[in-house]
């Protein structure tokens, strides 16, 4: 019975004590949390943001794009005779730099040594044979001169008998002779003159005779020649085709050389960047045919390739030459151009390494990823403002007088935190302040209050 007593007031007493813990615990956590309400002052005064100034923009600026440098042209040197090789220069070697003129392969020219030779002596003989013809014309030209002499005897006689024959102190018998000796003086002479003329005709034979010689030696002295084999262009050896002791035949590969005077750098362009590119005011070739011009030539607009090792900036010269293939890539849909560097072995240095070593290619290489900047002077006027200020869509905030007004923009450039917008049909000009800091809710009109004391130049 006592037992029962005492787990009755036990159970009174955790029942009270759990119902002051729930009364305590609802006095300190179940009130409602109080919801912040904007003040009435602040509504008034606009929300706090953050604001840059608006400036015009009338410089070039730079638009960049990436490529890959690329050799100009690789050349074949191939064999102009046949023979084997009995010398291979070191320079003929792949991966060697070459200078045009340099010395590559030697082929064997005993051959056409000896073909020289006789060719050589069989013009030797053509001369004399026209110093013998020359020998007869001048002695044939001496018996014509007597045989006329002779002619004109004969004539003389024949008109003697002529006249005794009229007095009729000569008979028909001694006429007749004398007519006889006056024809066989005329054959003869007429003989020499036939005689002259195949003389003057052997001699312009062996006159062309002498000139085929001379053409077949001119021949075999430039075959001889052509047993050097020389570079034809400054440049780098690609790789070497044959070894010495080969035999090679007239026309067969030898080396290839790239050319190391001109680099061209392979790029793409996206559509607006190739409308940027026509707006280039570039001055007309006056040699240029109108005719003949292309209606998708680009205008040589200079630019720089820049090739970034350790810090440092490589920097050659170039300019935008002309589009590659026949129009869009399919894959990409842009634009293939190529970007011509005149002068490969010639740059400048741009050094933000700190004072380090400079360590920079000494010539612009096939295969580097190189960035092009193209400087871009807009026709239309531009206005600089920050990068963060301009919103998905291409929308602007702009603070004005205390309200927030929505513009719609033309996004001509972007690099780093700086945009260009075009300004003609934006409703923005110069000394406007956009908004720069980010709004949860936006609606036009809506009273701002900028926080920022000058102006982001």
């Amino acid at each position: 019975m006592r037992k029962d007593q005492v787990k009755t007031a036990i159970n009174i007493v955790v029942s009270l004590i759990v119902l002051v813990a729930g009364f305590v615990g609802l006095r300190i956590f179940g009130q409602k949390p109080e919801v912040p309400t904007q003040d009435a002052k602040a509504e008034d005064t606009g929300v706090p943001v953050e604001t840059a100034k608006v400036s015009a923009w009338n410089r070039p600026f730079n638009m960049t794009i990436d490529g890959e440098a690329s050799t100009y042209r690789i050349v074949t040197v191939g064999s102009e005779v046949e023979g084997r090789i009995v010398k291979k220069a070191e320079a003929a070697r792949s991966g060697t730099y070459i200078r045009k003129g340099d010395l590559l392969f030697q082929i064997d020219s005993e051959k056409y040594q000896l073909e020289i030779d006789r060719l050589r002596a069989q013009l030797q003989q053509a001369d004399e044979e026209i110093s013998a013809v020359a020998v007869d014309l001048e002695n044939t030209a001496s018996l014509i001169s007597l045989a006329e002499e002779d002619l004109k005897l004969q004539n003389n006689q024949m008109e003697r008998m002529r006249i005794l024959l009229a007095k009729r102190t000569a008979n028909e018998t001694e006429v007749e002779a004398a007519m006889k000796q006056e024809l066989v003086a005329r054959n003869a002479l007429q003989s020499l003159k036939n005689q002259k003329k195949s003389l003057q005709q052997r001699a312009k034979t062996e006159a062309a005779d002498k000139a085929l010689v001379q053409a077949e030696l001119d021949r075999a002295e430039l075959d001889l020649k052509r047993c050097t084999v020389t570079s034809t262009l400054e440049g780098r050896i690609v790789d070497d085709i044959v070894e010495e002791g080969d035999h090679i035949q007239s026309g067969d590969d030898l080396v290839h050389i790239s050319d190391g005077s001109r680099m061209e750098i392979k790029c793409q362009l996206r559509g607006e960047e190739l409308a940027w590119v026509w707006t280039q005011a570039v001055a007309p070739d006056k040699n240029a045919n109108p005719a003949l011009a292309d209606p998708l030539n680009l205008p040589p607009v200079p630019c720089e390739v820049a090739f970034e090792f350790e810090g440092v900036e490589t920097i050659w010269d170039g300019y935008i030459a002309r589009l590659e293939g026949t129009g869009i890539d399919r894959d990409t849909r842009t634009f293939p151009c190529r970007v011509l560097v005149e002068e490969p072995h010639k740059s400048r240095i741009n050094d933000s390494g700190g004072g380090r070593p400079v360590v920079s290619p000494p010539t612009l290489l096939s295969g580097m990823y190189v960035n092009v900047r193209i400087p871009i002077q807009s026709i239309s006027p531009l206005l600089k403002l920050p990068l963060e200020a301009v919103r998905p869509g291409g929308q602007i905030w702009v603070d004005r007088g205390g309200k927030l007004d929505v513009v719609e923009v033309s996004l001509a450039h972007s690099e780093g935190d700086m945009a260009l917008v075009r300004q003609s049909g934006s409703g923005l000009s110069d000394g406007d302040r956009v908004i720069v800091s980010p709004l949860v809710s936006v609606r036009d009109g809506m009273k701002v209050t900028s926080t920022t004391q000058e102006a982001a130049e």
